[in-house]
């Protein structure tokens, strides 16, 4: 590995960002992961790194509104053959250039032709709200903030336009980045104070004691010795919500049904005070194994960790039980907007057909253990994965709604759950998108 330098922060950050656009438009993978993967292949310190990844989530985050603004102005121009390299040359410069207000001479380095210069030239004085007026409303609201037409559609029927445009917006602002104390480490007055000693500046969360948002120094955290021991995590305010609801004491069994990657199972074992039964389930054997290593890595051995289909569980004795369903994860496009150019009406309604198989395989195979207490959770903004879940099982199930936490907001309306369950959003409670439904067998 070579160490490389701050000497140019902006070039070597230019550079670096490109090569990952290339790898995101040639791969299915999500933009996190190729950013993760390709900054461990070099050494880069924090600033170049948080630099690098700036750049490239934020490149990601303006795509389609991106493209157009490329493609019309090259279509003008009738230029052809770019190649993929280029192009993406040209998002990012387009990118700095409109969002991060820097000067066109100072983009002159990242373009390596005078005909692209020229594209580059016209399209930092492109007048899109001009050019988008002929265009459908929901056409038009996905180019001028940025998200796919599809779920401005449906965001609209349930949060009004103005709501609506207001999450997109804060979609595409950065995330609150929230720090969780571990209860069962050492001192958290301790902790807090080394932490502020390395360049983490912390702001206490106003509803839970453990959580802190990050204010600055975001790298000094991820990279210190308290991260590597599980003595701090980075989790959402809203998933840590979801934990908390379930309520799960010292003495209870609890089965996590979804549990890799572990981060709400650490919790639950935290708030149990390692005394009970925590049963760990996935479907998917290696992310299983990956999240058992890292528990085993910190400290963490008395929890069991098991490969199975929660459709069709084999845990037939919790008196506690998280569903943190696979969904579509619209209520983290914040932070991983690479999520919303990859969703499409088919691949969520799959992720539906799993979600309700899930429910109602848990709630069928424990329809006769009265006063087993189940919360239901995913990261997404949309009532196909929350509300029209919950009201089918409700309809078919002998089961009792219980309150969701007071911080969230009531469901949305006309569902028969909608005064019970909870939402988050990020425009309203600084967290990210999520659905939390608390239900007992009764």
């Amino acid at each position: 590995m070579n160490e490389i330098s701050d000497t140019n922060i902006a070039s070597i950050s230019d550079e670096e960002t490109v090569l990952i656009l290339v790898k995101y438009e040639k791969s299915q993978d999500t933009m996190r992961n190729i950013i993760r993967q390709h900054l461990g292949e070099k050494v880069f310190s924090n600033i170049v790194a948080a630099t690098i990844q700036a750049k490239s989530i934020g490149v990601i985050r303006y795509l389609n509104t991106i493209n157009f603004v490329l493609n019309q102005v090259i279509k003008q121009n009738s230029i052809k053959g770019i190649t993929i390299l280029d192009m993406n040359r040209l998002r990012l410069a387009l990118f700095e250039g409109i969002w991060q207000k820097i000067p066109f001479r100072d983009l002159i380095s990242l373009i390596k032709t005078e005909e692209h210069l020229k594209v580059l030239a016209e399209a930092l004085n492109f007048d899109l709200n001009t050019r988008v007026k002929s265009i459908n409303y929901f056409g038009r609201t996905s180019l001028l903030y940025s998200h796919p037409s599809f779920l401005i559609e449906t965001l609209s029927e349930k949060l009004g336009r103005n709501e609506t445009i207001a999450l997109l917006k804060k979609n595409n602002s950065p995330a609150n980045i929230y720090l969780r104390i571990n209860q069962l480490a050492r001192k958290p007055d301790e902790i807090l104070a080394n932490l502020k000693e390395i360049g983490v500046t912390l702001e206490k969360d106003k509803d839970i004691t453990f959580l802190f948002v990050i204010k600055e120094g975001l790298m000094e955290a991820v990279k210190s010795d308290f991260f590597r021991n599980g003595e701090i995590f980075i989790q959402d305010k809203a998933s840590v919500f979801a934990v908390t609801t379930l309520d799960p004491k010292p003495g209870d069994i609890v089965l996590d049904a979804c549990a890799a990657p572990g981060m709400k199972t650490q919790l639950m074992w935290e708030l149990m005070k390692g005394k009970g039964h925590l049963i760990a389930s996935d479907v998917s054997y290696n992310r299983l194994k990956s999240s058992q290593k890292r528990f085993q890595s910190i400290g963490v051995m008395n929890i069991d960790w098991i490969n199975n289909d929660s459709s069709q569980t084999a845990i037939l004795k919790a008196n506690k039980i998280l569903i943190d369903a696979p969904c579509s994860s619209t209520g983290i496009l914040q932070s991983h907007p690479s999520y919303k150019w990859r969703l499409n009406k088919k691949w969520l309604f799959s992720i539906m057909t799993i979600q309700n198989k899930i429910l109602e395989g848990i709630i069928s195979r424990y329809s006769e253990r009265s006063g087993t207490e189940i919360v239901y959770a995913t990261c997404s903004v949309l009532p196909h994965e929350g509300e029209n879940q919950i009201d089918s099982v409700l309809e078919r199930y002998n089961i009792e709604l219980l309150d969701g936490p007071k911080q969230g907001s009531i469901g949305y309306a006309n569902y028969n759950c909608t005064q019970k369950v909870r939402r988050f959003f990020p425009h309203i409670h600084g967290t990210n998108g999520f659905f939390i439904a608390h239900f007992r067998i009764k």
